[in-house]
């Protein structure tokens, strides 16, 4: 009697524990915000950068204002010319880092986040001693000389989407050093000069440098899908291991039309999780309340973090 008792408990549980939910994990890059803890992705955004008085730093500054832009177009896929490049004159007195005057460049370019390259420090150039050039293409770049100085450069970012709304600040110091080609008889102040038209290309070279630190950051998680024994939930968690998100939420949505409390917190538990993967964490956040609100599941306070950490 005892024995049947218990051997009839058993087959109860295993009944009820095959009627439960199971998991599928599903293997996602994420991405965050760069290393310089700005988010830019799906945001418009201009580069600015400020003239003064010295041409060759003014030209230096434009080139590095180019070549962050350019990189950023790279880094987000954002295609060829997205990124706004504009020039502006320094104005004695003007306080370019507030965040009135970034707002205005906002306002004025129509862009979500603006860089502000402030006025370049440039120190003096030198130019090393000709040697001869690896391959000559002519006789008058026959030899070459290597230029050096030293820059400084200081930037400011606003994101009008930045809760926090402050501005930024990042700056950096370093040494150009423009390769300059000549026949060998050119006077040092003509190999000097042309060190100085030559800087625009190592200006490029330092935005694309500066541009590396804002590229997004990506990071390999795992993430549980739930699934019962049926036909359209086998469906659904083969279209998500394919990354195919929207379409295995529209089968999860088919899933809602049932009385099982259960299978329907299971079906918006997915969605949520459907909605972090394509971008909106504030209505993933909104399932998984009516997920939570059906059947509060094991797997809802992990991604529920994951959510919040979106949102902030």
């Amino acid at each position: 009697m005892k024995k049947s008792f218990l051997l009839t408990c058993a087959l109860a549980i295993v009944l009820m524990a095959s009627c439960g939910p199971s998991r599928h994990a599903v293997q996602v890059e994420m991405r965050y915000p760069s290393k310089a803890g700005v988010d830019l992705a799906g945001k418009l955004i201009s580069v600015v950068c400020l003239e003064n008085g010295n041409p060759y730093a003014s030209s230096f500054n434009e080139a590095i204002a180019s070549g962050f832009a350019s990189a950023l177009e790279k880094e987000y896929n954002t295609g060829e010319g997205s990124v706004g490049v504009y020039r502006m004159r320094h104005l004695p007195g003007g306080v370019y880092s507030s965040r009135d005057s970034l707002v205005n460049l906002l306002m004025d370019t129509g862009a979500d986040v603006v860089f502000l390259l402030d006025t370049l420090s440039l120190g003096t150039m030198t130019v090393a001693g000709a040697t001869r050039a690896a391959v000559p293409l002519s006789a008058d770049s026959a030899y070459v000389s290597s230029g050096n100085v030293k820059f400084s450069m200081q930037m400011y970012c606003f994101d009008a989407m930045d809760k926090s709304g402050k501005v930024r600040t990042f700056t950096g110091t370093s040494f150009a050093r423009p390769d300059v080609y000549s026949n060998g008889k050119e006077s040092p102040a003509v190999l000097l000069e042309r060190a100085y038209n030559a800087l625009e290309e190592e200006g490029i070279g330092a935005g694309e440098a500066v541009a590396a630190s804002f590229g997004p950051e990506w990071k390999l998680e795992q993430y549980s899908i739930t699934y019962f024994d049926g036909v359209k939930w086998y469906d659904a968690i083969a279209k998500a291991s394919e990354y195919d998100w929207k379409g295995a939420m529209d089968l999860w949505f088919g899933l809602l039309d049932s009385n099982n409390l259960m299978k329907r917190s299971c079906a918006e538990y997915n969605i949520a999780v459907a909605c972090l993967m394509l971008g909106d964490a504030s209505l993933a956040s909104q399932w998984l309340d009516r997920s939570d609100e059906d059947s509060m599941l094991p797997l809802s306070e992990t991604l529920r973090k994951r959510i919040n950490a979106r949102l902030q």
